[in-house]
């Protein structure tokens, strides 16, 4: 179910710096090297397949993007949410 602004901006307060882009959430880290960011992003794909909820991502040498949608929802629901959380816990294993 696509969430309410009310409802994104209650998650938004609670997320560590992910800013809402249209229907998009978005964060980008900051990793120590080109080689680190690679190891994220693969890991950071495996967790998405798990989770069936795939992000947009780039990567500009150790900058690595993500963006978050449901697309078959049409907007921002908790599993944008959800998934921003794990992927905050994720890249602690790769800073």
């Amino acid at each position: 179910m696509v969430l309410s602004q009310e409802e994104i901006n209650e998650n938004l307060e609670d997320s560590k710096g992910w800013e809402q882009e249209d229907q998009k959430i978005v964060k980008s880290y900051t990793l120590s090297s080109f080689p680190k960011a690679l190891q994220f992003v693969q890991a950071l794909g495996n967790v998405a397949e798990d989770r069936q909820h795939h992000p947009h991502m780039t990567i500009d040498h150790r900058k690595v993007t993500i963006k978050l949608t449901t697309n078959d929802e049409g907007g921002l629901t908790q599993k944008d949410f959800e998934s921003a959380d794990a992927y905050d816990k994720l890249v602690k294993k790769y800073e």
